[in-house]
This record gives structure tokens, sequence and C-alpha cells, in this order.
């Protein structure tokens, strides 16, 4: 069997222009949030039970609104387990801050749900949620993992190693 080169190339060329032209077409087409989780705050309520308060920066990158449907908070505990937080509202993030001055300041205004973050736009703001391990399993963490969740289901997931 013999190839012809040059109609080999030109099929080769052809499929990666082709690819190549899907791929931009579809980059920025999912909403989600890229960014970080710059600073981690815990709170030992009693002997069971602990808030982590997070502060994350974040950027829409994609073409469209981000829009967010919930939040949420997981931590990835000294063993490797996964324990699911309860998100605290505005209000109890407020009372927190008050309450206990040891925390600092807020520094960011706290992310709600059905909050709009538009194309190229970036966000500095503030989460909480409630688990139930004691403050020092808290600390001890491998992970502590936010997410996004938007109104159909796609979760943009902001990480921070233990300390």
């Amino acid at each position: 069997m013999h190839l012809n080169r040059p109609k080999v190339f030109g099929g080769l060329l052809g499929a990666a222009v082709v690819a190549g032209g899907i791929i931009f077409y579809n980059s920025g087409a999912t909403p989600a949030l890229s960014g970080a989780i710059v600073e981690v705050r815990t709170l030992g309520m009693d002997k069971i039970n602990s808030v982590a308060i997070v502060n994350i920066h974040a950027l829409n990158s994609s073409n469209y609104d981000v829009s967010i449907g919930r939040r949420e908070m997981e931590v990835v505990d000294a063993q490797g387990n996964r324990l699911a937080g309860k998100i605290i509202s505005v209000f109890d993030i407020q009372q927190l801050f008050r309450y206990y001055p040891a925390l600092g300041g807020m520094k960011d205004e706290p992310m709600v749900d059905r909050q709009r973050i538009p194309p190229g736009e970036s966000v500095r703001a503030l989460a909480a949620a409630r688990f139930a391990i004691p403050k020092h399993e808290l600390d001890m963490r491998r992970e502590l993992i936010f997410h996004t969740v938007d109104f159909r289901g796609r979760k943009t997931t902001l990480r921070q190693a233990g300390e």
C-alpha cells in the first residue's frame, strides 16, 4: 500500500485546524471561578464543634456570568476522611466577628447565594462553615475545600492544603 504523503499531511493539518477551532470556540464557555482560599481562621465553639472561616479570591475567567446557587465547604481530616460542613448565614458570620474580636476584622464581605460575578470580574469574599469536630482536629486537617455550585449543578472548587 502506497501512502500519498501530501494528502496525509493535508488531512492531519485539517484535523488539527478543526480541533483547534473547537477548543478556541469553547474556551470560556463554562461559567467557573478560578482562584484560591487565601486565609483560613478556625474557632472552637465547644468540645465537639468548630468553625472554619475562609477568605477567597477568585476570578470569573469565563465568558458568562457565574451565579452562586449555593456554597459548600468540606474538610479532609488528618486520617483522610472527608467531612461536610454546614454553611453559616451572613447574620451568624457577623455575630461571630462581633463576639470573638480575636478573629480580627471580616476583611471581605460574606459570599451569598444568588450572587452574580460578571465575566472577567474578580471577587474577594468570606464564607464560614460549622464542622462537627473539635478545633484541634480542624486545625490538623489535610485540606479545606470550598465549593460554589451554580443553578445547573456545576461546581467550582477552591482548595487550601492543611497547616
